[in-house]
């Protein structure tokens, strides 16, 4: 018998919840579902497991998520005396079942689960982590994916989203348990769960408040420029509602208007199936309520902020006259970045010498740039913000903690400051709001503050674009594309050879770069065109990016968006060959 159809038939004699056995009887004469639900385990990827809800092993649910824990209670208590851990989760469905199915489960074998006591953004755990000395930490959510996920993140002793080396050990621990083991009643001591004192929440809300890196030493005049800002947010549905209008108050905005009907923690995402503040969409309600003020005759909010269900990520949307334009993640990044280097730097940026900065290799080669000029180092890391996490922790083990600048990933994830170890949603409002304020005063507004950016440091525009597989099946798919990539299957990009950076082809990740020489064939003229193609650490897809220069903004624009038509269409053909002979 397949394994597939082997694992189906253990789980339908099992005494299961109601709604995963009307699961199992409605896909009773369904090969192709049944496969796709039961043909491998979840495993980790980013920091943890994450997948669609439903019943099967490589599906969230309770019995997943109780296996998983054993694993992690293995691995934790092997390593300390009397380990402790901290579990929390955002408003997804689910959500809270699973995080007392995780603290019910560390506690059956002897170790200490702190549970928060209701839905809190995922920073939020790693700073728990850190303040309280715990073991570890498990935070459950899917951070913006589509509704119908959930997740399983893993943190470790020092807060940071665990490494691929402890990812490994981790499940090593997982698998030597099976899906339906009873609980072990011959342990002497049973772990205790707690919640998490109210007094960590609000030392978390002062972390942020006193990283404010303010433009001007007179503290008073700058809340006095910020009570000029008006804001529009939205939490969509998520965690942030808890965190992010009380840090806008204490930065002295007074005009702060939340979108009502995204404000409670419906894990359906009824007007936004997808909370994902990268995408316009999600700004949908957001944009209703600024077009209304706007008609009402009431003054234009200046900023719509978002952030996603567990709050580590932030979007914006910009006013332009009388129009508002999403901030791509590395805009976002570009703005906070150069103004951190002036609030920082102070007046002769003598205060940013050993300052560093790190982002992951697919974010702005504008920020590389800026660095430069501004006499910053800035580091690239692979994708996930674990690795920079992993950089900082590397800075403090050297004694060189404040040397940390700002880490951020073009996925719309920022910090600054070094009280989390994850990216933080709540606290890139609060830079965002700063950086627009500063603006503000100098009479810009963040779309001209990026024309200026863009006329000194160079003319750069960035893309993203996926291709998107729905079956298990699939991952092999994915596979033979990535590896006829490093064959060197795509010889050219816009009618120019493609240069293979193989760096980090072991992580299966492909770099491209295209030269092209301008006509007067003058030296130092040409312009380099990069290209990054990665599978999602998350979800079934292939992930592109497009770096691009020009002579000015338009030029680099229609380059960018030329190479990412062209490896579009490249990606969707090979796709098609090959799941046409399976």
């Amino acid at each position: 018998m397949e394994r597939e159809q082997r694992e189906y038939t253990s789980w339908c004699s099992q005494d299961l919840s109601e709604e995963l056995r009307r699961q199992l009887l409605e896909i009773k004469e369904n090969e192709e579902e049944i496969y796709d639900r039961f043909c491998r385990d979840l495993t980790f990827g980013t920091s943890g497991m994450r997948g669609r809800m439903g019943v099967g092993t490589c599906r969230m649910n309770s019995v997943v998520v109780r296996r998983a824990t054993l694993g992690i209670a293995d691995y934790v208590g092997r390593r300390y005396a009397q380990p402790a851990v901290v579990v929390s989760y955002d408003t997804r469905m689910h959500s809270e079942e699973f995080a007392h199915v995780t603290a019910e489960t560390l506690a059956e074998r002897g170790i200490d689960a702190w549970i928060m006591s209701g839905p809190q953004p995922v920073p939020l755990l790693s700073f728990a982590v850190r303040r309280m000395g715990l073991a570890g930490g498990i935070m459950i959510t899917a951070s913006h994916n589509p509704r119908e996920y959930n997740g399983y993140k893993v943190y470790d002793h020092f807060g940071n989203q665990i490494d691929d080396e402890k990812a490994r050990r981790i499940e090593a621990c997982i698998e030597s348990h099976g899906y339906f083991e009873k609980e072990e009643n011959g342990l002497q001591t049973r772990g205790r769960i707690r919640t998490v004192p109210a007094d960590i929440i609000e030392r978390y809300r002062n972390s942020i408040s006193d990283c404010a890196a303010w433009w001007k030493e007179d503290i008073s005049e700058c809340r006095k420029a910020m009570g000029s800002l008006s804001v529009i947010y939205t939490p969509l549905n998520g965690t942030g509602l808890s965190h992010v209008p009380e840090i806008l108050k204490r930065l002295g905005i007074k005009d702060v208007e939340i979108v009502e009907c995204q404000k409670s923690g419906d894990g359906l995402f009824a007007t936004c199936p997808s909370p994902n503040p990268e995408n316009r969409k999600a700004f949908a309600e957001a944009e209703k309520l600024a077009k209304k003020r706007i008609a009402e005759g009431r003054k234009p909010a200046d900023l719509l902020l978002a952030t996603d269900p567990d709050s580590d990520r932030m979007g914006a949307m910009v006013r332009d006259g009388s129009e508002y334009v999403l901030l791509s993640g590395n805009q976002a990044g570009e703005l906070i970045f150069d103004y951190l280097c002036d609030a920082v730097g102070g007046p002769d940026g003598k205060n940013l010498e050993h300052r560093v900065v790190y982002k992951s290799l697919v974010s702005s080669p504008l920020a590389d740039r800026i660095g430069q000029v501004r006499g910053v180092t800035v580091e690239n890391t692979l994708t996930g913000f674990k690795n920079i996490a992993l950089k900082m922790e590397q800075l403090r083990q050297a004694g060189r903690e404040e040397d940390f600048l700002f880490g951020f990933e073009e996925s719309h994830g920022y910090l600054y400051g070094t009280y989390t170890r994850d990216k933080d949603g709540v606290m890139a409002c609060q830079l965002l709001c700063l950086t627009a304020g500063c603006c503000m005063r100098q009479n810009l507004t963040l779309t001209e503050k990026l024309d200026r950016l863009h006329g000194t440091y160079g003319y750069m525009e960035t893309r993203a674009g996926a291709l998107h597989f729905q079956r298990e099946k699939d991952r092999k798919v994915m596979a033979d594309i990535m590896e006829d990539l490093f064959a060197g299957s795509l010889k050219t990009v816009w009618g120019l050879p493609v240069e293979i950076d193989r760096t980090y082809e072991k992580e299966r990740v492909f770099q491209g770069t295209v030269k092209k020489s301008e006509a007067s064939g003058e030296e130092g003229r040409g312009r380099q065109h990069r290209f990054v193609i990665r599978p999602s650490g998350t979800e079934l897809k292939l992930k592109s990016y497009v770096f691009a220069e020009g002579q000015n903004q338009e030029d680099a624009s229609e380059a960018a968006d030329a190479i990412l038509k062209e490896l579009s269409a490249w990606l969707n053909m090979k796709k098609e060959e090959k799941t046409e002979y399976e």
